[in-house]
């Protein structure tokens, strides 16, 4: 059996940090990934993943990423489920275990001064990837 996922998206607001009883970290983001095809309009719609990180990566990921950061993500794929009001429901979320920054850091210096325009302009496009 093998588990492993590959993401590149934007973060879609500033990572939360939490620490457990125990006095652990976790931090959990959300990651909005472009679809590979446009639909009928030409626009590309986007799935948003629940990231899950722990420990001292938590820590980094808090220190270094913010709304907007390119990221390129790897981990697992992890569901659970839990009652609610009687029904059970279901959350499927990526457990992070590493993470790349894919803009310099003039480039995040440019996205958080509102230099280059809009957030879509920094979107790569499938050519563009390194791999």
């Amino acid at each position: 059996m093998y588990n492993k996922v590959i993401l590149i998206g934007r973060l879609v607001a500033d990572p939360e940090l939490h620490k457990t009883s125990t006095d652990k970290s976790v931090a959990r983001a959300t990651l909005a990934v472009n679809r590979r095809y446009k639909d009928q309009n030409g626009e590309r719609e986007a799935d948003f993943i629940t990231l899950v990180v722990w420990g001292k990566l938590a820590e980094t990921l808090v220190s270094y990423a913010n709304k907007g950061s390119l990221l390129s993500v790897d981990g697992e794929l992890r569901t659970r489920r839990y009652e609610k009001n009687g029904t059970t429901q279901y959350v499927t979320e990526v457990l992070c275990q590493g993470f790349q920054l894919l803009e310099s850091r003039a480039q995040r210096a440019m996205r958080a001064n509102g230099a280059g325009g809009d957030l879509a302009d920094l979107i790569l496009e499938e050519e563009e990837l390194p791999f």
